[in-house]
């Protein structure tokens, strides 16, 4: 009789044992989770601040831009084969300075083709011309 009472508190301390690093693991993981939130709320706001100064800092070009995209629209409505190569080259040039943007503030290769949906090759090789 003694052993199998010995072989139930045993049982018992086990799962004691399992209940309390469960419960130790679920807090750890919901201060991570807490963590993370305050970290992606911080980065959308460094990312809102940075498209805040590159508004200030370059004010010309955001209307530049505008007057761009919208001449190229009434373009395409009425000859909408006719700039597909300057569409194509446009859409690069967005995608050459995100990756741009993305690799000095720190995002390795593997990251930024991941968040572009692009393949690390490319991201390469942007990076590789814009260094030449």
């Amino acid at each position: 009789m003694s052993e199998e009472l010995m072989f139930l508190l045993s049982g018992l301390m086990f799962l004691f044992v399992i209940f309390w690093q469960t419960r130790k693991d679920r807090q750890y993981l919901f201060e991570l989770e807490r963590r993370l939130e305050e970290k992606e709320k911080r980065l959308y706001e460094l990312y809102d601040a940075l498209e805040d100064i590159i508004r200030n800092a370059f004010p010309e070009a955001e209307k530049a831009l505008h007057h761009t995209n919208t001449a190229i629209h009434e373009v395409q409505l009425q000859n909408p084969g006719k700039n597909l190569r300057r569409n194509i080259d446009g859409g690069y040039n967005e995608k050459r300075k995100a990756v741009i943007l993305m690799y000095k503030s720190g995002s390795t290769e593997e990251e930024i083709a991941k968040k572009l949906g692009i393949g690390k090759g490319e991201v390469e090789l942007i990076l590789g011309l814009k260094n030449n």
